[in-house]
């Protein structure tokens, strides 16, 4: 299964980050001083296309609410519980076709 991490801004800006960049964001060993003092929410995409089914990859997703420090270390990570932190149709469905560009190259995703 891989897994590709989303950070969404109020921007709108969308950083993605390889399993091993999260790892290293959410342990502390990589802070992000540009979000310093920032709540951004987080989108997690998982894919597993170890065993297709007619051509179809199993997509998983989940959300938080991400929050930094002064130095942009990440301190916290809550629930996506209301509608101000909530990930949007359009941002959902962004990252998981990003995420699956190289699994379905020039195809359009529906999930």
């Amino acid at each position: 299964m891989a897994t590709r991490h989303y950070l969404l801004d109020p921007d709108g800006r969308v950083d993605e980050f390889s399993e091993q960049e999260a790892a290293r964001v959410a342990s502390g060993l990589k802070p992000l001083p540009q979000y310093a003092d920032k709540a951004l929410r987080y989108l997690q995409v998982a894919y597993d296309d170890s065993q297709p089914t007619q051509g179809e990859l199993r997509v998983y997703t989940t959300g938080a609410l991400i929050r930094f420090d002064g130095d942009g270390r990440m301190t916290e990570a809550d629930a996506l519980d209301n509608d101000t932190h909530r990930v949007n149709a359009f941002e959902h469905e962004a990252c998981v076709q990003f995420a699956l560009r190289h699994q379905v190259p020039g195809q359009y995703v529906l999930n």
